[in-house]
């Protein structure tokens, strides 16, 4: 059992899916900045957080992909593993790399929103470390 984020967001401007996860955060296929706002970023960590500790990884054991949320998550499970297991110290260019080798096909928008969540997951997962060792 994982923590699922059922969550399915389409822009009312241009129709492209994406996250509100921020204030500023605006659509990122047209730019377009509405009133809805998900709690997408603490979510996440509490979901990576939770297969860390009950699994030893930050990939679960079973995952079912049913919103855009949990696709997101899919892909940020895979990376935040691949980045501990890689021993890399730069998890920006890291971030970049590995999305980068995602075939986006119509959707090559989401690359950027997504690296764009993942540095603000890896922040939020960084000052919960700081947090406990102070």
């Amino acid at each position: 059992m994982t923590l699922h984020i059922m969550y399915n967001h389409k822009c009312p401007k241009c129709g492209a899916y994406y996250i509100p996860y921020d204030e500023d955060v605006p659509c990122p296929n047209c730019g377009y900045v509405e009133k809805d706002r998900v709690d997408f970023i603490p979510r996440a960590v509490e979901s990576l957080k939770f297969n860390y500790e009950a699994y030893g990884s930050y990939i679960p054991f079973a995952w079912w992909i049913s919103s855009l949320g949990d696709y997101i998550m899919d892909i940020l499970f895979s990376m935040f593993q691949d980045y501990e297991d890689s021993g890399a110290e730069d998890f920006s260019k890291f971030a970049r790399e590995f999305l980068s080798k995602i075939n986006w096909r119509d959707n090559k928008y989401m690359e950027e929103h997504i690296y764009n969540i993942a540095l603000r997951v890896y922040e939020e997962l960084e000052k919960g470390k700081e947090s406990t060792t102070l």
